[in-house]
């Protein structure tokens, strides 16, 4: 094999695998807002609702908003944007949200169970290519 198609190879192996890493990042990263929506406690939605992810700081209370819209399109928007090495915050901006966490662990439990939801991510992406 000449170099330059040696070079080539690797260079092409190199962005695939960099692809890979990003696809396996995004969807962990969907995987563990379905795992934290599906356990969170449900009267109204709202605190359901208030999810939210930021590539810049830990996700901020709203004071000021009573009732939160639907977040999954703003969520999927996040995750396209986060960089693999990059940090990622998810969390809740209603201002209740550490008094219910505190009952019902629901962010603390999936976040013990990262590995594996990346793991099922990997399994999930391997299977799309």
């Amino acid at each position: 094999m000449s170099e330059d198609r040696f070079a080539s190879a690797v260079t092409d192996w190199a962005k695939k695998t960099e692809h890979q890493q990003a696809e396996v990042l995004h969807e962990s990263l969907r995987q563990l807002d379905k795992e934290v929506e599906a356990n969170v406690p449900v009267l109204t939605g709202n605190l359901k609702n208030s999810r939210a992810i930021s590539t810049l700081a830990p996700v901020a209370i709203d004071w000021k908003v009573k009732k939160f819209r639907e977040p999954d399109d703003a969520i999927n928007n996040a995750i396209a944007g986060v960089e693999v090495g990059a940090t990622a915050w998810l969390g809740f901006r209603a201002p209740y949200a550490h008094i219910i966490e505190e009952k019902y662990a629901y962010l603390r439990l999936a976040a013990q169970r990262w590995q594996q939801v990346v793991n099922e991510a990997a399994r999930i992406v391997k299977a799309r290519l």
